[in-house]
């Protein structure tokens, strides 16, 4: 991590009296400045798949914080967009210091990150190289946060809800962990073959993160917890796409009528999550799991056998979902 991720880019701000003034005026909770709080998947990717690409001793510093950057400034316009109570288990950003400042302290994540990402690397070329494509995957992001936004789940047919859930997962969480992985290879100067495996590599493994983030979601609401932004907020989730083929039409369609009236009650989110939870549950620890088992071995075939996987497949095995015994198994 750099000394000052956060720091201001013009002579003209570098004043005790200007720094004050900018960093009142965003506020940015502690654990949205990179390097603190969340998983940090996308970093721990980056580092491994810099030295699955060659790289020697660690990735540059400012490329890791360029990439916690931008995913730190998308969770603060996401949270406004879905009228998140919390993040992190504090409260969302927008509800401390107010939606016009939420979302100008985002959107300057997003310019910071550029900042960061243009100072990663001594190469011109490969400089230019790296803006761009933080530039395309910031632009594919809000793509798939478009489909999300104008998709209601509860409009959507059984046979649409297996496309549209992977599309948002892809154009969203997919592109933002794959430049994760094409970051690394590229500080490493990795060829252009290692390059497209590895940003492949990175796009799978962010569905499948997006699939458990769903699971987990339901699971905790089940449980008792008090998040439900994706039933409160009508949104296709991959419990919805599961339950499109794990039950009949009719039963998927009562599913969404119950939840078309549910208004905003909380006992009806609840009771809706346990009953997608439980109808889903067994079919998303097999598809999950067997997404990351495919994700190591395409990436490994893709690079001809050459390199050592176990970096990268240590990040798959921090997604993958434990599978419980059978009563016959516990009782051998």
């Amino acid at each position: 991590m750099t000394t000052n991720p956060l720091g201001f880019a013009g002579q003209s701000h570098q004043t005790a009296r200007t720094r004050h003034g900018w960093s009142k005026a965003l506020q940015l909770a502690a654990d949205l400045y990179p390097g603190v709080g969340g998983k940090r998947l996308r970093a721990t990717l980056l580092e491994r798949a810099y030295i699955f690409a060659g790289g020697r001793a660690t990735a540059p510093a400012l490329m890791v914080d360029a990439v916690e950057m931008l995913h730190a400034g998308s969770l603060v316009i996401d949270d406004f967009e879905d009228d998140s109570a919390t993040r992190r288990g504090q409260p969302a950003l927008h509800h401390v210091i107010g939606p016009a400042r939420a979302v100008n302290a985002g959107n300057w994540m997003y310019f910071r990150a550029l900042e960061l990402a243009a100072a990663a690397l001594n190469d011109p070329l490969g400089s230019a190289a790296l803006v761009g494509r933080f530039i395309a995957v910031a632009r594919q992001c809000h793509e798939g946060q478009a489909i999300d936004l104008a998709t209601p789940v509860d409009e959507v047919a059984p046979r649409q809800a297996f496309a549209t859930a992977l599309a948002i997962s892809r154009w969203k969480t997919g592109r933002l962990t794959s430049l994760a992985a094409w970051c690394g290879a590229h500080a490493a100067a990795g060829d252009a073959e290692t390059l497209r495996a590895v940003a492949a590599f990175g796009c799978r493994v962010g569905i499948c993160l997006q699939m458990k983030n769903d699971l987990d979601e339901l699971a905790e609401l089940s449980d008792g917890a008090d998040r439900c932004d994706d039933l409160r907020n009508r949104r296709v989730t991959w419990p919805w796409a599961w339950a499109a083929s794990e039950l009949s039409a009719v039963h998927f369609e009562a599913l969404q009528r119950r939840l078309r009236q549910s208004g905003d009650d909380l006992g009806g989110f609840r009771a809706i999550a346990r009953d997608l939870f439980e109808a889903t549950h067994g079919r998303a620890v097999a598809v999950i799991n067997g997404r990351l088992d495919r994700a190591i071995d395409r990436l490994t075939l893709a690079t001809g056998h050459a390199r050592d996987a176990g970096p990268l497949a240590a990040v798959c095995d921090a997604l993958r979902i434990a599978v419980e015994p059978t009563k016959a198994e516990a009782f051998s």
